[in-house]
């Protein structure tokens, strides 16, 4: 099945949760497809490797696995209830969207702008 480019954000739109299976053979890469997922307000369920959590922050806009036990487990407690009642799912989606609505900026002026003052302040 093919999918034209305008369909992929209605795709991910009509989701509940976004599941990546990617893994990473440098450990370094992270999957693209977890930023979509968020852009969309997905929360996302991902396979645990070292640098997965600079994108997905456990029970904040996702849970990590590392076994399909694990995802089997997680899947039932975010979808216990549906379709009425997901309060865990709930929960990471809310969360999901507000940390999907901070700004590039805001991220500079918290995190990278102190880092990079602190190092010219010894120079």
């Amino acid at each position: 099945m093919w999918l034209s480019p305008e369909d992929y954000p209605l795709l991910l739109g009509s989701a509940d949760l976004g599941v990546c299976l990617h893994t990473s053979s440098s450990g370094l890469d992270l999957p693209m497809k977890v930023v979509d997922m968020f852009g969309c307000g997905l929360p996302v369920c991902a396979v645990s490797y070292s640098c997965i959590n600079e994108l997905v922050k456990a029970e904040k806009n996702g849970l990590l696995f590392s076994s399909s036990s694990e995802l089997a487990d997680e899947l039932l407690m975010l979808f216990r209830g549906f379709p009425n009642e997901c309060s865990a799912l709930d929960s990471l989606k809310n969360s999901t969207v507000e940390m999907g609505s901070r700004r590039w900026s805001t991220e500079w002026d918290e995190h990278a702008k102190p880092l990079i003052s602190q190092v010219i302040s010894r120079c």
